[in-house]
Formats: C-alpha cells, sequence, structure tokens
C-alpha cells in the first residue's frame, strides 16, 4: 500500500508538470490528509471520554453541518471579490490552530463549541479550496487531476489510518491532537506559497461600506436559488448534489455498525472499510483519465451513481441473509461499492466546474453548491437515525440507495456542451508551460 501511496504521488506531482499551484495545494493537502487519518479513528472515543453522550455527539456533528449551509455561499462570493488565496490560507490557520485546542478542553460545553467552531471553518473552507483548484486545474486533463488529486489523498489518509494506533501509543491521544494540529499548521503555511496573480478575473467590487457587505452576504445566502431561477439547467446539478451527499453521509456511521451486527469483529472493522478507501483510491485515476477521453461526462456518471445505488441496495438485503452468508454479502457489496464510486468522481468534479456560468463567479458557484450538500450533511443524521430505530440498520442502506437512484435521475438532465466555452476555462485553460512556478 506504501509503495502505491508513493507511485500515485509521483504520478500525480508528474501530472502537474509546470502547475506550481497545484503542486502546493497538493503537498499541503497530504499533509492534511495526514492529520485527519491520525485523528479519525480518536476522535468519537475522546469526546466520549470527555462526557458527551451520543445524543449530544450527534447534535454536536449537525449544528457543524448547519452552519456552513449559510456561511458557505458567503465566503464563496467574497473570494470572487478578494481573491482566494487569504480565504483558504486564514481559513486552514485557523483550523490547525482549532485541533490542538480540542486537547486542552476538558469540560463537555466549551469542547462542543471548539468542536463547532472547527467544524465550521474547515466546511466552510472546502468550497473556496474547490474553486481554487478549478483556477488552476487545465481543462483538458481535469478529470484526470480531480481524480488523482482524490486518490492521492486518500492512500495517504488510509496509510495514517494504520498508523493512528501506533502513534497513540507513543504519544497518547492529547499528543496525537498536538500532532495533528503541527500537521494541519504546516499545511497551512505551505499554502502561503500560492501564486494568484493569474487567477481568474475578479467579481467587481461595489462601493464598500456596511451596507455593500450586507448585500453581498445577502446574494450569497441567496444564491443557490437565485443560480436556479436565473439557469433553470442548473436545477438538476443542485439537487444531484443534495441527494449525492445525502447518500454518502450514512456510510461512515452505519456502515461499521452493520458489520458489528453482522457479526464482523470489532478489530476487523477498521480494515474492512480501508479495504473499500483503496479500491476507491486505486479507481478513481482510471475513472478521471476515462471521462477526459469521453465526449460528454454524464453518461459516465449516470452508470457510476447506478452501480452504486445497486451495491448499496445489495449492501441493504445483505442483513436478510441467512447468518452465514449475510457478512460475507457485505463485505463483497461494500468493496464493490467503490468501483462505480471511483469510476465516476472525477467526472462528477470536473462536469461541476464546467457547469459554471463565469469563473468570475466560480467560488459563489461552488459556495453554493455546497450550501446544497450541508443541508443534506444536516438532514441525513436525521433521518439515518430514525429509520435505524424504527426499522433496523438495513432499510438505511436502501433508503441511501434510493437517494442514489434521485441523484441519477437529477444529473441525468445536466446539460453539457460538446465544446467549452472560452470563459468556463480556468485561468485561460492554463498548459503545462504557462503556470508560474
Amino acid at each position: 500500500m506504501i509503495r502505491q501511496g508513493v507511485h500515485a504521488i509521483r504520478e500525480m506531482y508528474g501530472l502537474t508538470k509546470g502547475l506550481g499551484n497545484l503542486r502546493v495545494m497538493l503537498g499541503s493537502g497530504l499533509v492534511g490528509m495526514v492529520a485527519a487519518g491520525l485523528l479519525n479513528p480518536v476522535m468519537p472515543l475522546y469526546l466520549r471520554s470527555r462526557g458527551l453522550d451520543f445524543q449530544q455527539i450527534g447534535l454536536l456533528y449537525t449544528v457543524g453541518s448547519l452552519l456552513p449551509i449559510f456561511v458557505q455561499p458567503v465566503l464563496g462570493a467574497l473570494s470572487d471579490l478578494h481573491g482566494r488565496k487569504p480565504f483558504v490560507v486564514g481559513l486552514s490557520l485557523l483550523t490547525s490552530l482549532m485541533v490542538p485546542a480540542v486537547a486542552l478542553v476538558d469540560d463537555p460545553t466549551p469542547l462542543a463549541a471548539v468542536m463547532i467552531l472547527k467544524m465550521l471553518l474547515a466546511r466552510s473552507a472546502a468550497p473556496v479550496s474547490n474553486a481554487m483548484v478549478a483556477d488552476f486545474a487545465p481543462t483538458k486533463q481535469r478529470a484526470t487531476i480531480f481524480a488523482m488529486l482524490d486518490a492521492t489523498s486518500n492512500l495517504v489518509f488510509v496509510a495514517a489510518l494504520f498508523a493512528s494506533s501506533a502513534v497513540i501509543r507513543t504519544l497518547s491521544v492529547s499528543g496525537t491532537f498536538f500532532l495533528a494540529g503541527a500537521l494541519f499548521l504546516v499545511g497551512s503555511l505551505m499554502l502561503l506559497s500560492l501564486d494568484d496573480s493569474r487567477s481568474p478575473p475578479r467579481a467587481e467590487a461595489g462601493a464598500g461600506g456596511v451596507r455593500t457587505g450586507w448585500a453581498l452576504a445577502l446574494q450569497g445566502l441567496m444564491s443557490p436559488f437565485t443560480y436556479v431561477k436565473d439557469h433553470p439547467r442548473l436545477a438538476g446539478l443542485f439537487l444531484w448534489q443534495f441527494f449525492f451527499t445525502f447518500a454518502l453521509a450514512l456510510f461512515p456511521t452505519y456502515l461499521p455498525l452493520y458489520a458489528v451486527e453482522l457479526g464482523a469483529p470489532g478489530e476487523l472493522v477498521g480494515p474492512l472499510v480501508a479495504a473499500s478507501w483503496l479500491v476507491f483510491a486505486f479507481v478513481q485515476p482510471f475513472g478521471g483519465r476515462l471521462s477526459d477521453r469521453l465526449p460528454r461526462r454524464v453518461g459516465l456518471i449516470t452508470l457510476g451513481l447506478l452501480g452504486m445505488a445497486v451495491m448499496a441496495a445489495l449492501l441493504g438485503a445483505s442483513g436478510w441473509l441467512p447468518h452465514g452468508y449475510a457478512l460475507g454479502a457485505l463485505v463483497v457489496a461494500w468493496v464493490l461499492l467503490a468501483v462505480p464510486d471511483g469510476l465516476h468522481r472525477g467526472s462528477a468534479s470536473a462536469l461541476v466546474v464546467e457547469q459554471v456560468p463565469s469563473p468570475a463567479e466560480r467560488g459563489r458557484f461552488m459556495g453554493a453548491l455546497g450550501s446544497s450538500a450541508a443541508l443534506a450533511g444536516v438532514l441525513a443524521p436525521i433521518t439515518y437515525g430514525f429509520v435505524a430505530q424504527k426499522a433496523g440498520i438495513g432499510f438505511t442502506f436502501l433508503l441511501s440507495s434510493a437517494a442514489l437512484v434521485l441523484a441519477l435521475g437529477c444529473v441525468s438532465r445536466v446539460r453539457e456542451s460538446a465544446e467549452l466555452p472560452p470563459d468556463a476555462a480556468p485561468v485561460a485553460a492554463l498548459t503545462p508551460h504557462s503556470e508560474p512556478g
């Protein structure tokens, strides 16, 4: 796995030859993924050890998902106006400081407040970061680069997951938080070397003042509705984002619980989850390259969503099989689900960028789309929790499958042109020789 990860990093480094900004974001992202992988196994247990019960933890994550609904569009619009680098660097630095702060707080109420602030900063920064990657990605390799970025990050994350237990034993839980915070800080400082002098045209600024600021904030909040009103063709894309995020929100929490319910030993749950991540990471580059060679992206996306829907339904049906077969069916369906997911994910990322009405409003558009995803992130835990309580965990996977089918129906209505209009190409369609650094 380590060898494959190193190979993926080298391939990604070669793919971004001459694209200095993408290399900076790749390096920063990989350092951040190491930190995230170290924290992932310990965070829920740490919150429980500090006195938060399951209901409080669920409420904490719900609030952390609720606030970005309103913040993401505003930050996206501001990044169009003032440039992305200040927001990406600033939010990243603040988030890195929140991680060790979690380890310093013992009282449950302040701890919950720190966690909510951390999630708000991290999740609100995502659309601006995505817009910045889109600014620097060359048009003809867009899906390939998105897929390789994601695959490389996933491989590093899985490696960090496997290393986390040894790190925690050596440094203790608090020490792991401080190490992760230091890694996040290093990744944030790396972003200072970004060169945004050749960013896309910025949105026109108003006359300034408090009234203009409030108008911009209101414009950002209303942007999801404004986009659908002004560009009806985008309705399918926004609905796809909602249903796809809703469907994916099930797996991190309920797949481990479902596996244990069907008889998986607790110590094997981690490797089971990691196996799907690895398959996903290995498949993504092939999907990205395939997407860049096809005249349309929607076809590959719909096939990927269909495959995911089938596998999610099989996961739900696994619980009804005889005891000796249920766990095996779950493992097979879970690992196979990563194949259609990996094949279409880079294509979906590229499609989103290509649907932006203008590069000058890319941040606002990404923020509006992120707001749709954040809304799904709020509703999904509540819905899945209710279904699991009333009907059993298996039915939550059937609900996720239905959401994937709805996402398929929505994205199939997205219209794309055979050739990108000139203003849709980020940074004048950067070539490997035109990017500074």
